[in-house]
C-alpha cells in the first residue's frame, strides 16, 4: 500500500507555524518567497538574530554580517565599489554580484532593511563601526529606519570609530524602546567627548548597562539618575561625592552581578573619605586598595571595591556580568547571553577587506543557495506595503 505524502500547504495552521519555528535562517527566506501562504507563516514567525554588523571597509566598501551561531551560521555581504561606476556583492566562494549605476553603501543599507528591518526579527547586538566617513552611513541608516513603519527590535547597541555617538543616539531614536536594555560606544579619537544626557534621556535613564570608552560630558546628577546595574564611565570632572553616593546607591540595592567603574581621566588621587562606613579594608598593594562589605549570616552577596590612582570600581557578588579584577586593573564587561562571541574582539574582522573568506557556512557548498538568490534572499512577490518603507 503506497502511503500518500503530505504537502506543507496541507497542514494545519498551527503545524505549518511550528516547522517554521524550526527552521534554520536560509530555510525560512527560501519559503517566505516560495509562495504567499509560506510568505505570511514565515512573516508571522519570530526570528532572533543574536548579532548583526555593519562595517565600513578601507577599500571604498560595506561589510554586513548576521551572525546567528559561532563558526557555523554566519552570513556575510561586502558591498563595493565597481571600477565602472556601479556595485559589486561579494560573497563567500560565490561569483559576485554587478549591480551598475548603483552605490554601495545604498545597496548594503538595503540588504540590512531586508534581512533585519522586519516586524519579525529581534536583533540580540547591533554593532556599527564608523571608521570611514560616519555622517554617511549615519545618514543611510536614519534614512531607512525614519521611513519604516516598523521598529528596529534590538536588545543591545555597540558604536565604534570615529563620532560613533551620533550613530548611537540616530539608532536608538527609531528603536523599540520596549527592548533595547544596553548601550556601548567606543571612539578611536582619543579627543572625542561623548554627550550621556541631552539627546534621549528617559531611555538612557532606563537602560540595563551602560558602558562609555571614552571621555562622557556627564554631571553626578545625571550619573545619580541612572538605573543601569552595569555602568563604565570615564570623565575629567567625577568628584569624590559622586563616587560616595554612587556606592551607597549601589551597595543598598546590594543587586547581586551589578558593578560600576568610575575613571578620572585626570588621575587625581580620590579621597579615601569617600568609602561609606561598613566598609573594611582587605587585600591592598602600591597600587590599589581593596574594601569589602559583607553581611554575616545572610545570603545577600558581598560588595568589593578597588580604588586606584584614576578609578574606583565596584562590584557586587562574585558576578559574570562585570570581572575588573584583572591585571591591568581595567573593568571587562562580560558579553551578554545573547552575543554570539564572550570576547571582545571579532577574529575574522582582520579578513573583512579580503575578497572572499570561509567562516563556517554550511551552505558555502551548496550549489543551490546564493545569498542574492531571488528564492533566498531576494524582495518577495508576496510582500505586502507594510514592509516596504
Amino acid at each position: 500500500m503506497t502511503k500518500k505524502s503530505i504537502e506543507l500547504s496541507e497542514l494545519p495552521p498551527e503545524i505549518q507555524q511550528l516547522l517554521v519555528d524550526k527552521c534554520d535562517f536560509i530555510t525560512r527566506r527560501r519559503l517566505r518567497a516560495s509562495s504567499s501562504l509560506m510568505y505570511q507563516f514565515v512573516n508571522s514567525t519570530k526570528l532572533f538574530i543574536p548579532f548583526v554588523k555593519i562595517k565600513e571597509l578601507s577599500n571604498e566598501g560595506v561589510l554586513v554580517k548576521l551572525t546567528i551561531k559561532l563558526f557555523k551560521d554566519d552570513y556575510t555581504l561586502k558591498f563595493k565599489k565597481n571600477q565602472t561606476g556601479g556595485t559589486r556583492i561579494c560573497q563567500d566562494f560565490r561569483k559576485e554580484v554587478l549591480i551598475e549605476n548603483s552605490n554601495p553603501l545604498d545597496e548594503a543599507v538595503d540588504w540590512f532593511r531586508q534581512m533585519c528591518l522586519q516586524k519579525n526579527v529581534t536583533i540580540g547586538q547591533f554593532q556599527i563601526d564608523t571608521n570611514g566617513d560616519p555622517k554617511k552611513l549615519t545618514e543611510k541608516l536614519d534614512g531607512i529606519l525614519s521611513k519604516s513603519e516598523i521598529s528596529l527590535k534590538i536588545k543591545s547597541i555597540h558604536c565604534v570609530g570615529t563620532e560613533s555617538g551620533d550613530s548611537m543616539w540616530k539608532v536608538m531614536e527609531y528603536c523599540d524602546k520596549r527592548l533595547l536594555k544596553e548601550m556601548k560606544v567606543e571612539t578611536s579619537n582619543e579627543d572625542e567627548i561623548f554627550e550621556l544626557f541631552g539627546k534621549l534621556d528617559e531611555i538612557v535613564k532606563n537602560l540595563e548597562k551602560i558602558e562609555i570608552n571614552c571621555l562622557c560630558d556627564v554631571s553626578d546628577e545625571n550619573v545619580l539618575s541612572l538605573n543601569a546595574s552595569v555602568i563604565s564611565l570615564k570623565s575629567e570632572n567625577f568628584t569624590d561625592g559622586l563616587v560616595y553616593n554612587l556606592i551607597e546607591k549601589f551597595t543598598n540595592r546590594r543587586e547581586d552581578g551589578s558593578a560600576f567603574c568610575i575613571e578620572n581621566s585626570q588621575k587625581r588621587n580620590l579621597d579615601l573619605e569617600m568609602i561609606p562606613p561598613g566598609f573594611k579594608e582587605t587585600n591592598s598593594t602600591n597600587e590599589y586598595k581593596e574594601y569589602r562589605h559583607q553581611l554575616i549570616e545572610t545570603n545577600h552577596p558581598t560588595v568589593y571595591i578597588r580604588v586606584s590612582e584614576d578609578r574606583v570600581r565596584l562590584q557586587i557578588g562574585d558576578t559574570k556580568k562585570a570581572n575588573f579584577w584583572n591585571e591591568d586593573g581595567r573593568m571587562y564587561i562580560n558579553a551578554p547571553e545573547y552575543d554570539y562571541d564572550s570576547s571582545e574582539y571579532d577574529a575574522y574582522d582582520d579578513f573583512d577587506d579580503l575578497e572572499s573568506e570561509y567562516y563556517g557556512n554550511p551552505y558555502a557548498s551548496d550549489p543551490d543557495y546564493d545569498l542574492l538568490d531571488d528564492r533566498a534572499f531576494g524582495e518577495s512577490d508576496f510582500e505586502d506595503d507594510e514592509d516596504e518603507y
